[in-house]
């Protein structure tokens, strides 16, 4: 995960140094069935992991992936989509996971 970091959080992309390097992140907690393996842990700053997602379901994966990991705010986000409200950006990225996926309406 470290190597896929590059050295850098996973979400804002701030770059750590010989001092810190970042904290791992269950994305889909322990508690909740979450795995210690890498698709289910994130490197991120101490700010980007205060503000992390708490996913209760290997479903939401997808999401954090998607928009948490992918954006560092929901303006940066919602400038990427066009759009103005947080429910059509979930509409948005929920189309885009849906044609990522060759999920049929």
């Amino acid at each position: 995960m470290i190597n896929r970091a590059h050295n850098r959080c996973e979400r804002c992309g701030i770059d750590f140094d010989d001092d810190f390097k970042g904290e791992f992140h269950h994305i889909l907690s322990q508690v909740h069935g979450g795995e210690i393996t890498e698709e289910n842990c994130s490197l991120l700053c101490s700010n980007c992991h205060r503000i992390a997602p708490d996913i209760k379901r290997k479903e939401d994966l997808v999401i954090y992936h998607q928009y948490f990991l992918r954006f560092a705010s929901f303006k940066e986000a919602a400038l990427h989509y066009q759009v103005d409200t947080r429910m059509e950006l979930y509409l948005k990225i929920a189309l885009d996971i849906a044609k990522e996926y060759n999920i049929k309406e």
